[in-house]
């Protein structure tokens, strides 16, 4: 499977809230760094502490809008927004993918608020 292909089917799973889905696209040494908004950013290791994670940001529900995935070789960006807040901002970011083996090794998060 291709990088592209893989992070569809990953962002697939976690928008059903799939955790075995999640699993299944994520390798063993898996690594997760989250945007952070207050202090520097922490990594998650590990693909059960990371489906722990996701598994309480995913699923039915008002959620982030993912967008297109671009990828070649061993990297993706995936392209994500939240619903605006009422004072009309919108949470807007990326998530870069590193692959190997057909499964997530990374997933690094970065966003802005914009107006």
């Amino acid at each position: 499977m291709d990088a592209r292909a893989l992070i569809e089917e990953f962002n697939a799973a976690w928008s059903r809230g799939d955790q075995a889905g999640m699993a299944g696209c994520l390798a063993e040494d898996v690594s997760y760094c989250p945007n952070a908004w207050d202090g520097p950013a922490g990594t998650v290791r590990g693909r059960a502490a990371v489906v722990a994670v996701l598994a309480g940001q995913s699923g039915a529900g008002e959620g982030p809008a993912l967008g297109a995935v671009w990828a070649t070789d061993d990297r993706a960006v995936c392209e994500w927004a939240w619903p605006p807040a009422e004072d009309g901002t919108v949470l807007r970011g990326l998530d870069v993918y590193r692959v190997r083996d057909g499964r997530i090794v990374a997933k690094d998060v970065f966003g802005k608020i914009t107006s």
